[in-house]
């Protein structure tokens, strides 16, 4: 004679059903989830600016971090075409450009290019990189020298902007990748 347990008595005919039910629950519950991709923010500790005059003369300003920011000199009435570009050079024998990621993602970056006291105006290169909304991100850009006079060029990486117009910083939103105090002096 077989012998069936039950945990409900007289109901014999729900067992079956009610244990499958109870074990797919107990599936389900104890499924772990996939954790979500982090995108971590890239080390940067190496910034370059170039500048090519009007004589085709490139001269490459760097900045590592823990050292001084270099100043960049200009000669007055002169038009440069400039480029910036961003590095993790934490190893020396492995130095990284993170310029290529920023480009990449064009929608979530943005170079903003703050004048202080300098005569000089920076707007958007033709050769630039665009967003997906056609908006210039500022890796590329011309500097129209004035008469002499020196300042700070302010300098940010913004990551996620909220919006890529503005006339301050804080008019952008997002947070600042890099931001640096470039000291200018046009001659």
């Amino acid at each position: 004679m077989k012998t069936v347990i039950s945990l409900f008595p007289g109901h014999g005919f729900w067992h079956k059903p009610l244990f499958v039910l109870t074990a797919l629950l107990l599936f389900v519950q104890c499924k772990k989830d996939t954790p979500e991709e982090i995108n971590e923010e890239e080390v940067i500790n190496r910034v370059t600016i170039t500048l090519i005059n009007s004589q085709n003369t490139p001269v490459v300003y760097t900045w590592n971090e823990g050292e001084t920011i270099p100043t960049l000199s200009l000669t007055a009435d002169e038009v440069y075409q400039a480029s910036i570009a961003f590095f993790d050079a934490s190893d020396p024998a492995e130095v990284e450009n993170i310029t290529e990621e920023v480009v990449e993602e064009a929608d979530e970056h943005y170079v903003f290019f703050e004048v202080v006291s300098a005569n000089l105006t920076i707007v958007s290169a033709g050769n630039d990189t665009v967003d997906s909304e056609g908006v210039s991100i500022n890796v590329s850009t011309q500097w129209t020298a004035g008469a002499a006079s020196s300042g700070v060029i302010r300098t940010y990486l913004v990551h996620e902007p909220t919006t890529k117009s503005g006339s301050t910083r804080n008019d952008l939103g997002g947070s600042s990748d890099v931001e640096l105090d470039f000291p200018v002096e046009i001659q």
